[in-house]
């Protein structure tokens, strides 16, 4: 027969499994953890973000997760979200979605941004990219990038004044890290 306590550590463990969703983080991203995540946690606490770029598989996502799982913990307002899908309900909101949907990722205490670069780069997903970029960093709110790309080649890709001022703004509110070494996914494959 389960006991008071247990009972309410069950409550908590679903109530806390249900932040984490709202906060993106579900499967292992749940329980990500890494010396490189507890640093960029600690970079986003002091209102400062983190640009980590490197291949695939190397441990940027987990890193990012474990940010947006530190701060959550915490008490604060964060979330994990790749390019592509924030700019999917972005554009969902001109055909009758939630119009405030670029709003809402303004506001977030930290927002880690995923997989910048593996979006088609369109006039209106650079625009709407830098737009976010801006504000956020207009407010001092610090922002947690995940990319296969440098910041240079980032630039290159996106081009132009665009792609220029982006990487520009990245530069200054976010420490650029690189992250290297063998896919973790496929290691054991290969």
């Amino acid at each position: 027969m389960p006991t008071a306590s247990s009972e309410l550590a069950e409550v908590l463990a679903r109530v806390r499994a249900s932040r984490l969703r709202k906060c993106g983080l579900v499967g292992p991203y749940a329980q990500a953890d890494s010396e490189l995540g507890r640093r960029v946690a600690a970079l986003a606490l002091s209102g400062r973000g983190a640009y980590l770029w490197g291949p695939p598989g190397t441990g940027k996502t987990h890193a990012a997760a474990c940010a947006v799982r530190t701060l959550s913990d915490r008490g604060c307002r964060a979330k994990l979200v790749t390019a592509k899908r924030l700019l999917d309900e972005v554009r969902d909101g001109y055909d009758g979605g939630d119009r405030r949907a670029l709003e809402r990722y303004w506001s977030i205490r930290l927002l880690a941004l995923d997989d910048v670069g593996a979006e088609r780069p369109t006039d209106w997903a650079v625009e709407t990219l830098t737009t976010l970029l801006d504000a956020r960093t207009a407010e001092g709110l610090p922002t947690v990038v995940t990319s296969n790309y440098s910041l240079g080649r980032l630039r290159d890709l996106w081009g132009g004044v665009a792609g220029a001022r982006v990487a520009s703004r990245l530069a200054g509110a976010c420490e650029r890290i690189e992250v290297d070494g063998p896919d973790r996914r496929i290691a054991d494959v290969l």
